[in-house]
């Protein structure tokens, strides 16, 4: 059953484009008033035709695609309580919930490469390359702890993100796990860890690169 705070799977099958419900408006009634055997028919009847004909096609992977499908259906599902009915059914409203959560999260992917290759010139900055492996390898200690240097000094919750999401270099998921966040939350937090750690170096003097 699909339910606020579960991670649906994709329903398996053949895609088809889908034709509305027998007795929809009925149905979504019954969803909106909270009964969830009614919100997995709709979930069940619209869900593999939202991933595979609008969220995959704007995000080119599955797997962001398949965090999407998750967030649109239950942001419908809080959301259904105030939907006005349309002909000629859920579907449109479905497909452009999903528009805006792959476009969210676009943006948000947009970001994160952006702070990812900041925060990695940010490091770089640190220490110059060598030629000397000893030297290299003592150097790379260095690093690693003017790093935690740095990160020390952070709130807690920023050096820990960045530590799980950059530098230890963990999925988004498992990242999201360990900090008990949502996905969302966590794409908001290492945005704002990021910059914090960019603010952190400037006042250590480390060279810098163009904003992210």
């Amino acid at each position: 059953m699909v339910a606020p705070g579960a991670a649906p799977a994709v329903p398996c099958g053949a895609v088809t484009r889908p034709d509305a419900l027998a007795d929809e408006r009925a149905l979504v009634q019954r969803a909106a008033a909270g009964d969830r055997r009614a919100f997995e028919q709709i979930y069940r009847a619209y869900a593999r035709a939202i991933f595979a004909y609008v969220l995959v096609p704007m995000l080119g992977d599955k797997d962001d695609a398949e965090d999407c499908l998750r967030d649109t259906f239950l942001s419908a599902f809080g959301a259904l309580p105030n939907y006005q009915w349309k002909d000629p059914g859920l579907y449109p409203w479905l497909k452009v919930l999903a528009k805006n959560k792959a476009r969210d999260l676009l943006r948000a992917s947009g970001r994160r490469q952006r702070l990812r290759g900041a925060f990695a010139e940010h490091v770089d900055a640190f220490v110059e390359e060598g030629n000397d492996p000893t030297q290299d390898e003592l150097e790379r200690e260095q690093l690693r702890a003017r790093i935690e240097a740095v990160l020390g000094g952070m709130n807690p919750r920023y050096a820990e993100v960045l530590r799980l999401r950059l530098l230890q270099g963990r999925s988004r998921d498992e990242c999201a796990a360990a900090l008990e966040v949502k996905i969302g939350t966590l794409d908001v937090l290492l945005f704002r860890a990021c910059r914090a750690f960019r603010q952190a170096c400037e006042k250590q003097g480390v060279a810098l690169a163009g904003e992210p």
